[in-house]
């Protein structure tokens, strides 16, 4: 759950202060709500991001979501969509390039959200090692 978060928290850093979703992200809401909000402003990664984790949560009888790694696997491959063919993290992201690597790719192109939500999984990584 905490990786999850630390993804809510990139997206709201990216959302105005008078969105429906940040306003929910910010009290605390439940992922439910939150990506019911999210789907009504428009925010697809989101949603997809959100989807995943509700969806892990059920097959795991959880509460949390345990594997980050797949939420972070569905948030890049939702990214990707949206990335235009001549882009290099698309590319990086085509050939299963280390999140490192998209992550910097990212960040080179301006593309801050991605870059975020990478550094932050990764982190979350070298902090809970499998």
């Amino acid at each position: 759950m905490k990786n999850i978060s630390q993804m809510l928290r990139s997206f709201r850093d990216n959302l105005p202060n008078n969105s429906r979703t940040a306003i929910a992200i910010d009290r605390g809401a439940s992922l439910e709500e939150i990506s019911e909000l999210a789907e009504e402003e428009g925010l697809h990664k989101l949603v997809s991001v959100l989807f995943e984790a509700e969806q892990e949560a059920l097959r795991d009888g959880l509460d949390v979501v345990e594997d980050s790694a797949k939420a972070t696997e569905t948030f890049i491959h939702e990214a990707r969509k949206d990335l235009p063919e001549n882009s290099r993290t698309a590319a990086a992201i085509d050939r299963g390039a280390s999140w490192e690597e998209i992550s910097e790719l990212a960040e080179e192109e301006g593309l801050h959200q991605i870059a975020s939500v990478l550094f932050e999984a990764e982190q979350e990584q070298l902090r809970n090692p499998l």
